[in-house]
């Protein structure tokens, strides 16, 4: 995947990198995945000094939210999104209690960034959706997660689409009238791999809501860990 990543994250003539991951370092095992619709927060071409400088910080995690943050800044906005400050206590206890077992991947169902989900459908961002949507296949059969956590219904849906699609059918077909409360509730989904590895697929309520401790995904770290145990 490294010689082709200058093309996962630059469209030709679009102000935006694309973020098909980011991981803590270049040698992660991405053995879990964290999932959600799109990035949140566009990064312009502009602001780096050029490619190979924006490819090193989604391979350096740290370096990448300090990144972040002073692009937010700049733009006066927060200097982190709810989501963000969830999503980073989240990884950051997950991976340490796994006592470096675990190495997250985070990524979307769509590379493209925009400031909502809805932003994706815009004419004006066709071209690069449809193309931001080709990137998360290379992402994820380059790592293979063997955990799934997936944080909206919307990304549940495609990445069930997706399973299907690649002939990796999931136990549990989507069903678009079923509430997200009820995926939860209803227990993990798994998929099997061509070479018949088991994947699970764990639905999660929006990272939004954990805050700084995250007490109410606890039951879910917890699931997770477990699948690393057995």
């Amino acid at each position: 995947m490294q010689k082709n990543i200058e093309e996962m994250v630059q469209l030709k003539e679009e102000e935006y990198y694309l973020r098909p991951f980011v991981v803590e370092s270049p040698d992660s095992k991405g053995n879990v995945f964290i999932v959600g619709i799109n990035p949140a927060t566009p990064m312009k071409v502009k602001d780096f000094e050029d490619t190979n400088e924006y490819i090193d910080l989604i391979h350096n995690r740290n370096r990448f939210m300090e990144r972040m943050q002073k692009l937010r800044i700049r733009d006066g906005k927060s200097r982190l999104s709810k989501t963000r400050v969830g999503l980073n206590a989240f990884v950051k206890d997950l991976e340490a209690k796994s006592s470096g077992v675990i190495n997250v991947v985070e990524t979307n169902m769509n590379a493209w960034p925009t400031k909502s989900a809805k932003c994706l459908s815009l004419p004006k961002n066709k071209q690069a959706a449809v193309y931001g949507a080709q990137i998360f296949k290379k992402v994820f059969f380059h790592y293979k997660p063997s955990v799934v956590i997936v944080h909206s219904k919307q990304a549940l849906g495609e990445l069930l689409t997706f399973l299907e699609t690649e002939k990796l059918p999931p136990s549990i077909p989507f069903h678009p009238k079923v509430r997200l409360v009820d995926w939860i509730a209803a227990g993990p989904i798994t998929f099997t791999y061509e070479d018949g590895t088991i994947g699970t697929i764990f639905c999660s309520k929006h990272f939004m809501y954990h805050g700084h401790v995250g007490h109410s995904f606890q039951p879910l770290k917890e699931q997770v860990l477990a699948i690393f145990e057995q």
